[in-house]
């Protein structure tokens, strides 16, 4: 492949566009300039794919979909503004070699065309946690194919694999492919928050963000179940695949912003990886040079002996 280029952590809140958010976007300042940034950052990469994971697609329990209609498009009707439409060409190449490398490593990938969006009772449409980005990647005039990923409620180690198989499929396609995953953060951060409030919610974001900052992946994978569930996020399943996409790239990490002003946090973090470079990625990776099959090997014999 060319290049994976970079890509960014982004929250997706519908009133982060203007014509939704009117006066409140205010409240967002820091997000919202910090996603201007983001988007004139990855236009100057000049990406020919996006790949972009979202949480809020067709989830299913036992696998990932993706999106393999030629063309996907969506508004935000939903949220009161119709008229903004947002439509993009879907990299269906990469779709296919992505299916078929992630059927080798293991991890079931629903393959969602329109006839079988029918059965399943689904649109293959953009969602809001792929339009939010999107609207500001339009914005800063990038122009390019997309994969729509959605998560699956997957343990987080079939992400994180499910991401290595992205990077393995891409690899021989000449692309420039940059990586948008779209996560809010805590939504328990204040008393009326929209899930409630804990007390240990700003203590997972704290933890998650600094752990990104760092490249740490044993810092993403020891957080705490419990404090997991506190948090009642709806990003750290993105979080794994990108994880998972960027193994064994030298990647750097920058926080461009981070608030919580409505009791749920927003991250937005820029990667950029370093061309032609390869190396552990986020801290010590004992995994990072192993195939497929030793890794599916190493993953079997640790959970005979953990369990």
């Amino acid at each position: 492949m060319k290049q994976i280029v970079g890509g960014a952590l982004v929250p997706h809140p519908p009133m982060l566009i203007p014509e939704i958010g009117g006066q409140s976007l205010q409240e967002v300042e820091k997000t919202r300039l910090a996603m201007e940034k983001m988007s004139a950052r990855i236009k100057s990469w000049n990406p020919d794919t996006l790949i972009v994971i979202t949480p809020h697609g067709p989830v299913f329990r036992d696998a990932v979909s993706i999106a393999a209609a030629p063309k996907l498009q969506g508004d935000f009707a939903n949220f009161g503004a119709g008229g903004i439409r947002i439509s993009a060409e879907t990299d269906l190449e990469a779709v296919d070699a992505i299916v078929k490398q992630a059927g080798q490593y293991g991890i079931p990938v629903l393959r969602i065309t329109e006839n079988s969006a029918q059965r399943y009772g689904l649109a293959v449409t953009l969602d809001h946690g792929a339009l939010v980005p999107m609207y500001y990647l339009a914005r800063a005039g990038v122009k390019a194919k997309i994969v729509h990923i959605t998560v699956g409620w997957l343990e987080y180690e079939d992400l994180f694999m499910f991401g290595q198989a992205v990077q393995e499929a891409l690899r021989p396609l000449e692309r420039r492919v940059a990586v948008i995953c779209s996560g809010d953060l805590s939504h328990r951060l204040t008393p009326d928050a929209p899930a409630g409030y804990s007390k240990h919610a700003r203590g997972f974001d704290e933890a998650l963000v600094k752990a990104l900052e760092r490249m740490d992946l044993e810092g993403v994978r020891n957080l705490e179940p419990a404090l997991i569930e506190e948090a009642g996020e709806c990003g750290l399943r993105p979080v794994y695949i990108l994880l998972g996409i960027f193994r064994g790239l030298k990647v750097g990490a920058s926080k461009l912003s981070y608030e919580g002003p409505f009791g749920v946090g927003y991250a937005v973090i820029e990667f950029q990886t370093e061309v032609g470079a390869r190396m552990t990625e986020m801290g010590v990776d004992k995994t990072a040079g192993e195939s497929v099959y030793v890794n599916l090997a190493r993953r079997s014999l640790e959970h005979f002996v953990l369990t």
